[in-house]
């Protein structure tokens, strides 16, 4: 009788072991099979975070300066100090300046003037002509002659200094382009001694051009 008593408390202390231990190792894995979804839903909300703060870091790089014009088909930075005056159309010209009206930025799209990307080299040339007859003999000191590639658009610069016998030099870049099958012409004019303050500025708003 004892040694019966004996056997059935070993086989229950053994029972008991059993059970203590596989009971973690199936909570673990009911704990595992749980968390699994838990881990891609997770994964999935961190990505969308990760792209929703990557397309807000591209905007903000995007905002400072940047500003679409003509019904959103060009987008460009435009320099600071200036503000816009004149807005005869969304889609023919646009006028800034800044705040004490001697620097001036004209952008002009005619859609009756029809050209094409291919076409705005030879405007370049042409441009330069009209410049030069129009310069009544003062004198011209060319800083920029040529067509450049911004974005996959040909955009052609005259970029030059105006002299006056009355001392009140010119700086004037101008450049051509073609968008959406018409002429694109960004005129820029500023006091020449104001050179320095505008010329950079006014290369990295070709540069932004996108259209």
């Amino acid at each position: 009788m004892k040694k019966w008593i004996a056997v059935s408390l070993i086989t229950a202390v053994i029972a008991v072991s059993i059970s203590a231990c596989s009971f973690p190792g199936s909570k673990v894995k009911d704990a595992g099979e749980n968390r699994t979804p838990l881990t891609v839903e997770h994964e999935q909300q961190e990505q969308g975070q990760e792209e929703k703060d990557n397309n807000n870091l591209e905007n903000e790089a995007a905002e400072p300066g940047m500003i679409k014009v003509f019904s959103n088909m060009m987008s460009l930075k435009l320099p600071q100090g200036l503000e816009v005056q004149a807005n005869e159309t969304s889609n023919a010209k646009l006028v800034y300046t800044d705040s004490h009206k001697k620097v001036k930025l004209e952008m002009k799209h005619d859609p009756e003037q029809m050209t094409t990307d291919a076409g705005i080299d030879g405007a370049r040339l042409k441009m330069r002509g009209i410049m030069e007859q129009d310069s009544e003999g003062e004198k011209l000191e060319w800083l920029k002659d040529e067509t450049q590639l911004v974005h996959g658009k040909h955009i052609a610069i005259n970029e030059v200094i105006i002299s006056s016998k009355k001392g009140d030099d010119t700086y004037h870049f101008v450049a051509w382009a073609e968008l959406d099958g018409a002429l694109l012409e960004i005129d820029f004019t500023a006091p020449a001694n104001e050179r320095s303050e505008w010329q950079e500025a006014v290369h990295e708003m070709i540069k932004s051009i996108q259209m």
